[in-house]
């Protein structure tokens, strides 16, 4: 709910709401400076520093989609505006939309070389954020992938197992001893490749493990 305020904004301006809603903004009065911003848009729809500063109140609220469709109609006016890459990348992370949100960041970035803008560390920390975030939803997919193959292969060795005995006890020329020899090897030789199949994968979780810590760290491979 807005919160009521001593404000008037009869007969402002679009660049006096806007001034108006930044000392809402300061006071932390996100909905009344939300108010003034959309009061502003209103008279004034193609200034595109309205809706960045509409967009980071909802950043601050946690409104994420709000806060990206004005970063989006920002960048719509001003394909270059800084802050609109900036809090949109923000905005995309929130809902896990990592490698669009990556883009507008390292945008962001580049902008605040070109800009000679004072935002890069603030950035840079957004964007190792993001590319974390996106790493660890394309590891653990990848984990999971591997379970389900090591799945698959494990069983295969087995059924293979069970056919070839299977066949073994239809050999009507092996004597009792023969055949439990016979058995004994098949049944080891499966053992020797599960143990062989479950080492591979034990090697490569051992380097998943390496490269999360160097995520951690921010360590490039």
């Amino acid at each position: 709910m807005t919160t009521k305020h001593m404000y008037s904004t009869t007969n402002l301006s679009d660049l006096q709401l806007k001034e108006q809603g930044n000392c809402l903004f300061a006071a932390r009065k996100y909905d009344d400076a939300i108010n003034c911003y959309s009061k502003a848009i209103i008279k004034n729809p193609t200034n595109a520093t309205f809706f960045t500063n509409r967009a980071l109140c909802n950043l601050k609220l946690k409104r994420w989609e709000l806060c990206c469709q004005d970063c989006r109609r920002a960048l719509d006016i001003d394909a270059n505006l800084l802050k609109g890459h900036f809090f949109l990348g923000q905005g995309l992370i929130e809902i896990d939309s990592y490698d669009e949100a990556i883009k507008h960041l390292q945008r962001a970035y580049d902008l605040s070389k070109e800009q000679r803008q004072n935002f890069g560390d603030d950035i840079t920390l957004q964007l190792r954020l993001a590319r974390k975030k996106r790493w660890n939803v394309l590891e653990e997919k990848r984990m999971q992938e591997e379970i389900e193959l090591q799945s698959y292969l494990n069983r295969l060795i087995k059924d293979d197992m069970e056919s070839r005995l299977s066949n073994l006890k239809l050999n009507e020329n092996l004597h009792e001893d023969q055949l439990k020899e016979k058995q004994q090897e098949i049944e080891q030789e499966c053992d020797d490749h599960i143990k062989e199949l479950n080492n591979i994968y034990s090697k490569v979780d051992e380097r998943r493990r390496i490269n999360i810590v160097k995520a951690e760290l921010g360590i490039k491979s």
